[in-house]
C-alpha cells in the first residue's frame, strides 16, 4: 500500500503514515505503512462488534452497529505496533501481522455505525 490513493493519512510520534480499512467475511482489515517508503507494514484485523437480533424463526440480523475504523482507533494500532512489537518506522521491512486485536485496543468508546 505505498500509493497514496484511497488511503487516508495520519502523523504518529512524528512519522507520517498512509492507511486503509477493509470490511471483509466476517472481520474489518486494517492496513498501514509509513510514507516514507522504508518502514514495514502494519496489518491487523477487527471483528465488527455488532449486535445481533432476532428476527424470529431462529433468525438473526445485525443491527447495524458495528464500529468504525478512525484514526483514533488507527493511532492505537501504530502505538500497539511501536511500543509491544518494537515497531520501528525507519528500519527496511516487508511486514509485520499484529493479527486480531481485539483484546489490545480500547474499543468500549469506539464509533459506531448508525442504521439510516
Amino acid at each position: 500500500m505505498r500509493r497514496a490513493k484511497g488511503s487516508r493519512r495520519i502523523v504518529v510520534r512524528g512519522v507520517e503514515y498512509r492507511w486503509r480499512a477493509r470490511g471483509d467475511d466476517g472481520y474489518i482489515s486494517v492496513g498501514a505503512c509509513p510514507n516514507n517508503g522504508v518502514g514495514a507494514y502494519l496489518r491487523c484485523t477487527l471483528r465488527y462488534h455488532e449486535t445481533w437480533l432476532d428476527a424470529g424463526a431462529g433468525v438473526l440480523r445485525s443491527a447495524g452497529d458495528q464500529i468504525v475504523v478512525t484514526p483514533g482507533l488507527v493511532r492505537q494500532i501504530i502505538e500497539h505496533a511501536l511500543t509491544a512489537h518494537n515497531y520501528d518506522p525507519h528500519a527496511r521491512g516487508h511486514e509485520l501481522n499484529l493479527g486480531c486485536l481485539d483484546s489490545v485496543l480500547a474499543l468500549a468508546n469506539a464509533v459506531r455505525a448508525r442504521r439510516t
